[in-house]
């Protein structure tokens, strides 16, 4: 990276001072940096110069030493000095060549200085140009400082810090949140439309700070990659976002008008740690807002009345009006702690939040009000929207929210998420019903239904089984029919539960269960024959036929621990 608190080698030729010297070498290096200036009056002064300095000399010590002329220029330049400027016509007639064609190897520049000319002068000169530089930069980077801080202050976001942060470096921007998932790009509209989909693609991209600690430096503060735009290629530099060891995401800069200069990459350091701030800040007050989004739908979705009403009056708090309609759209990610789970000390706070976030994006452009709380691996939404949506249409409204949010969330975490969908009530007084149906109709989803999404209008006949204080009749139901095959399935390995339920699923074509199990008919035959000796039903009685196929489906819900059609005194939704 260059260092601008100094000269060039170019500036420094062009003061009055050098008017009578000339650069005899490495001419192609007048773009490197003089921060000070140093004399050689000793061989040994490689023990005494520190980078970016000038060394001026009239070459005495080693005048006489062709290998120490030699080594001298490669040995500076290794050292990181940033020129030599040699005082001729008193003990060295010219500049050797050999020093000459290492400095045109190495581009390094030496300056042959006229014999009038004093190096205390020239001294001064440099130090008093590196301090003026210095000055102006300290009073540019204070300045920008201001500009990013006065951004904070007066209630600027992530827009307001880029649009900022695009008029210091002249270049067009990504801001990268990781937390919220709310990326800002800024750039002018000639640029946004050259850089549109490169935009796109920087956003939707893994990170490439994944490891804070070997991916972050002082020496590298930023990575590059290249992108070709209009068969032109661009440098993009990327910056991390981190507090507190904390990472946060990234901010994205393309080259377009102008190389990222020192400046820049101390304003876009300091830009990064503004947006960390102002993301913390949001976290704080997304999580303070969780908290009583919690507690609000907790009371609001009881089944007791009076607590009901309590949390009812306070419905307009956050938003939801006494004409809208209300429903429950339950979703059920396994395992959410385990998927979403940053660090010990984090708790999964901040992918959660990102997650809750993601939804909350996804759901607004359907233009309704969201009240969204996490308990467990079981998000809630609870929905409110105006009454002007045709009953009709209700249904299929919810299932267009629940597949866009699905999508969003396997688009950003790839994770598989199951739904279960209430029905809409014109009261919000009704809305706990609602969610005991989604609870219903996410139990069935996550057994039954192959797009693990389930409205409580389609469960049909399971609705039934559903009903409250049904649990001890469905499982003696179970019992009764098909209890007594599981336990000879267990027993003797028969594969009669599996046979009964390809005879159901192939509408009771015996050759069609023999292809599909891949198992001689005389087989299925006995087994048919057994299932029906076992079980004492008949399989061509339409009614044994039908008890047959209700306890199949009744068995997945018994054995799957998420099945809700249980005796429950408490509706609080953390006992999800």
């Amino acid at each position: 990276m260059i260092n601008e608190s100094g000269i060039t080698i170019e500036e420094l030729m062009k003061h009055d001072i050098m008017k009578d010297a000339t650069i005899i070498g490495g001419k192609r290096g007048i773009s490197r940096i003089v921060t000070g200036a140093n004399i050689m009056e000793v061989p040994d002064i490689l023990d005494w110069v520190r980078a970016g300095e000038i060394l001026i000399t009239t070459a005495y010590s080693i005048k006489d030493d062709e290998k120490a002329l030699k080594n001298l220029i490669p040995l500076l330049n290794s050292k990181g000095l940033s020129g030599l400027a040699i005082k001729t016509k008193r003990y060295l007639e010219k500049v050797p060549q050999i020093m000459v064609d290492e400095a045109n190897r190495l581009d390094f520049p030496i300056i042959e200085l006229p014999y009038d000319l004093s190096f205390s002068d020239v001294m001064n000169d440099i130090l008093l140009q590196v301090h003026n530089k210095q000055s102006d930069l300290l009073m540019r980077m204070d300045e920008i400082h201001q500009r990013l801080t006065e951004v904070v202050l007066s209630g600027g976001g992530l827009k307001e810090i880029g649009s900022t942060l695009y008029c210091i470096i002249k270049n067009p921007l990504v801001i990268k949140d990781n937390i919220f998932s709310k990326s800002v790009p800024v750039a002018s509209e000639e640029e946004r439309k050259l850089l549109e989909k490169k935009m796109k693609n920087a956003i939707k991209e893994q990170n490439l700070y994944e490891d804070l600690y070997q991916d972050v430096s002082k020496e590298e503060p930023y990575k590059l990659k290249m992108d070709k735009i209009e068969q032109k290629e661009i440098n993009r530099c990327i910056f991390p976002i981190i507090a507190g060891k904390k990472f946060y995401g990234e901010i994205h800069i393309w080259e377009m008008n102008k190389k990222i200069t020192a400046v820049d990459v101390r304003a876009i350091q300091y830009a990064c740690t503004v947006v960390a701030l102002e993301l913390i800040n949001e976290i704080t007050i997304f999580e303070i807002e969780n908290r009583h989004k919690n507690e609000f739908l907790d009371g609001l979705l009881s089944s007791d009345e009076k607590i009901r009403y309590s949390f009812i009056k306070k419905a307009e708090i956050f938003g939801l009006e006494s004409d809208y309609k209300y429903g429950v759209i339950l979703l059920h990610i396994d395992d959410l702690e385990k998927h979403f789970y940053d660090s010990p000390e984090e708790n999964g706070a901040k992918s959660k939040n990102r997650l809750m976030k993601t939804i909350e994006v996804a759901v607004k452009p359907k233009g309704v009000k969201l009240i969204s709380a996490c308990k467990g691996s079981t998000i809630i939404l609870a929905l409110a929207f105006e009454n002007n949506v045709q009953v009709d249409y209700e249904k299929q409204f919810c299932m267009d929210i629940v597949k866009d949010v699905i999508q969003a969330i396997k688009d950003n975490y790839n994770v598989i998420t199951f739904s279960g969908i209430g029905r809409c009530y014109k009261n919000i007084d009704n809305l706990w019903k609602s969610m005991e149906e989604s609870k219903k109709a996410l139990s069935f989803a996550r057994i039954f239904n192959n797009d693990n999404i389930m409205h409580y209008d389609n469960l049909g006949i399971f609705r039934l089984l559903c009903m409250e204080h049904q649990e001890s009749e469905i499982r003696k139901f179970y019992k009764e029919t098909i209890e007594s095959l599981c336990k000879y399935d267990e027993q003797k390995d028969g594969e009669l539960i599996e046979t009964l339920r390809m005879y159901f699923e192939c509408g009771g074509n015996l050759k069609k269960v023999s292809e599909k199990m891949y198992i001689h008919y005389n087989t299925i035959l006995y087994r048919i024959h057994k299932i029906q000796q076992i079980t004492n039903l008949d399989l061509s009685n339409p009614n044994d036929r039908l008890n047959l196929e209700v306890s199949l489906k009744i068995m997945r819900i018994i054995n799957d621990p998420a099945f809700s059609c249980r005796e429950n005194d408490s509706n609080s939704i953390q006992n999800l």
